[in-house]
């Protein structure tokens, strides 16, 4: 049988990929990828990638994600423009201005022959990939003909018309004219030293080192009592709680209103400037409610995550967005609900969904076309450091989200990221052993995302105590030696002390009642008490399934020393069950956790002296019996302050004893931080509380 030339090329490439993969069996990372994606074409599974196509991405260096294209057969996903500095996008203009504007403007908002490009639905989409296939092969059935253009200069259009062309995409409810008209841009340079700016809030924690204290001092332990409502903003919201933290950056706020909503705000009167509305799907699998936790801010961009597991960019001065990019799947229980880290150029977000049996991850962005850098996967795979952690194939579902935000080291370039509960959550047998990196702190290189160091607080975790408490990053002197140190106060009920150099553990001691470990050995590995782990007949274990404390953020004060840490006391039954998805919701529990009935629940603010441990102080609220989760987390002053709140009660501190100095009724669950910022020389302090966010200043001085 004769064959034409095209199919016989067609078996040929075939054959060279079957040979390829054959080979590629017995190995691991590029080379079997590019085998898997070879095989992949090969078979049809991959139709928007042309064989042509396959020499520059399988190339050595190339810029593609190979492994997200083998994993995912979405070239939509792992395809972005490897050409995107200001003289591309400026060589782009070029390019543009010679092909394309003819037809679509000189700005791409429409000529004679073309339409406009902004805002409107791209037939194969607007990521970077849709757009090479668009300019390449054109539109059949349209005036769209393709450009046969050098690849790079492709690639050079494709970022001018990502960067500039085809941005911003205006959201429901935001204008082209800039609502916000005096705000500066944010550089990396501020963001590293922010702790030294604090008229502006400029990230999550405050600053990277998340010691979420404020230098401002107009409000101190004299004036407090005097501190009132300045303003306040309801929200549409039919969402019980808001745990945003507000970032301010001069005249204007930044927070989020569950469950898809960024709001920019006058920091002086409240007044809503602009809003965003992100389309979520009908359904989406939720563990523990539609958390937003709030944006991330750099250059005139707002970067906040989606809980349908989407990053988006944008404009700050408008709210219009700039790119949209999903992280991952959200029907397989991946969601984002808190606040991305901005880091240099990059955007880091995590996500949550441990109880859907996820394999959790920390993900690096370009800032400027949403572009993924690296991704560090927070449980290895078989073959991989630590991968003999974990029975058999268990990782694959294994848990480990990283729902919270990280905190960032600028000197020594390592971002350091708490990790969530191993799944299922109370039944081991399925994933006999440690478990890495689940219940650990990850130092991770901010270029790379490779692993530095890493500190496992509860190894093969069985009580579902996430390690997703924010770490303090702190130095003092430690037997005769100044440090750099990492401090966590964490949910399995111990305090640590580490050395974030290195991961090396200097300090652990239990700060709260607990009955499931005899103390920590010299290398701070929990000594398991015999009978606390979950059990069909249920094993009594302090801290509960809430922890000693939990995501509500610490505060740290520098010149006192003391890490002040929103803490519960109470115990739990943990019950032993098969680990086994509920069709209902999803789930992998495998067990349960009940209170111990007639038992009090407990809720205070202790101070712990960071290089002993010790408890300097503890400010207990009335116990009850229920809402342990009903606490927010703490700001430091230098003012001499700690707020904090509890249910609906929003408190000041001396921070050197703990006496109670002020008290305010907000009306609202308080489960946020507060933060404090400055304009026009009054000092705010600012608290999210039910469905409102307050903010408070002393009164105007009298003319």
């Amino acid at each position: 049988m004769a064959f034409s030339p095209m199919m016989r090329r067609f078996l040929a490439g075939t054959a060279m990929a079957l040979l390829i993969l054959v080979a590629a069996v017995a190995f691991v990372g590029p080379l079997r990828f590019r085998a898997e994606i070879l095989f992949d074409k090969a078979a049809g599974r991959l139709p928007d990638v042309e064989w042509s196509d396959l020499g520059w991405l399988l190339r050595r260096g190339s810029p593609v994600d190979l492994k997200v294209m083998a994993e995912t057969r979405n070239p939509f996903l792992a395809i972005w423009s490897p050409l995107h500095s200001r003289h591309d996008i400026k060589a782009g203009e070029q390019l543009f201005r010679q092909n394309c504007a003819p037809c679509h403007g000189d700005q791409g908002t429409g000529g004679a022959g073309g339409p406009s490009l902004h805002n409107r639905v791209f037939r194969r989409g607007r990521s970077d990939w849709a757009l090479f296939r668009t300019v390449t092969l054109g539109l059949p059935g349209t005036a769209m003909p393709g450009r046969n253009l050098p690849r790079d200069e492709v690639w050079q259009l494709v970022s001018y018309l990502r960067m500039v062309a085809l941005a911003p995409v205006l959201a429901s409810g935001a204008g082209s004219v800039p609502a916000v008209t005096s705000f500066a841009p944010v550089s990396p340079v501020e963001l590293d030293q922010a702790a030294n700016h604090p008229k502006d809030w400029l990230t999550y924690s405050g600053s990277y080192d998340s010691q979420r204290h404020s230098r401002l001092s107009q409000i101190n332990r004299k004036t407090v009592p005097e501190l009132r409502v300045e303003w306040e903003r309801q929200l549409s919201t039919s969402v019980e709680k808001v745990e945003t933290t507000p970032i301010v950056r001069g005249t204007t706020m930044f927070v989020t209103e569950p469950p898809n909503r960024v709001l920019a705000l006058d920091a002086v009167t409240g007044r809503v400037l602009w809003e965003y509305s992100h389309d979520l799907p009908a359904r989406l699998p939720l563990c523990c409610g539609p958390v937003n936790r709030g944006v991330a801010l750099l250059g005139n961009r707002i970067y906040v995550g989606t809980l349908d597991a989407h990053l988006v960019a944008l404009d700050a001065t408008t709210g219009g967005v700039v790119w949209d990019i999903e992280v991952a799947d959200s029907a397989k229980g991946f969601s984002i609900t808190g606040a991305p880290l901005v880091v240099g150029d990059m955007v880091l977000t995590g996500v949550g969904g441990g109880e859907f049996g996820i394999r959790g991850f920390v993900d690096a962005y370009d800032a400027a076309v949403g572009q993924r850098r690296w991704r560090f996967y927070t449980i290895p795979e078989q073959g991989e450091p630590g991968g003999e952690t974990w029975k058999g194939d268990s990782f694959r579902n294994g848990g480990a989200p990283t729902w919270l935000t990280g905190s960032y080291d600028p000197d020594l370039r390592l971002i350091y990221w708490t990790v969530g509960n191993p799944s299922p959550n109370f039944d081991g047998d399925p994933r006999t052993g440690d478990n890495l990196y689940s219940n650990s702190v990850v130092a991770l290189d901010a270029s790379s995302g490779k692993l530095r160091w890493y500190f496992q607080f509860s190894p093969h975790d069985t009580h579902d105590w996430d390690s997703n408490e924010i770490p303090v990053l702190a130095e003092s002197v430690v037997a005769g030696v100044r440090r750099k140190l990492l401090l966590v106060a964490n949910r399995n009920a111990f305090y640590y002390e580490l050395d974030r150099v290195t991961g090396e553990f200097l300090l652990g001691e239990p700060f709260v009642k607990q009955s499931w470990a005899d103390g920590l050995d010299a290398k701070g590995r929990p000594l398991v008490r015999a009978g606390s782990a979950p059990s069909r007949e249920g094993s009594v274990v302090y801290p509960s399934l809430m922890g000693a404390t939990n995501w509500w953020s610490p505060a740290y004060d520098s010149d006192l020393g003391l890490l002040y840490v929103p803490t519960v006391t109470q115990g739990g039954i943990f019950y032993l069950s098969p680990g086994k998805a509920r069709a209902d919701e999803g789930f992998i529990l495998g067990g349960s956790d009940t209170k111990i009935p007639n038992e009090d629940l407990v809720v205070a603010v202790k101070a712990i002296e960071a290089t002993t441990g010790r408890i300097r102080w503890e400010y207990s609220r009335p116990p009850r019996k229920t809402n342990g989760d009903m606490i927010g987390g703490l700001l430091s002053t230098s003012g001499g302050l700690i707020f904090g709140g509890d249910m609906d009660d929003f408190f000041a501190l001396d921070a050197s004893t703990g006496v109670e100095l002020w008290q305010f009724s907000t009306g609202g669950q308080i489960a946020g931080a507060p933060m404090s910022y400055e304009v026009n020389g009054r000092q705010y302090v600012a608290i999210a509380a039910g469905r409102t966010i307050l903010s408070f200043a002393l009164p105007r001085p009298r003319r």
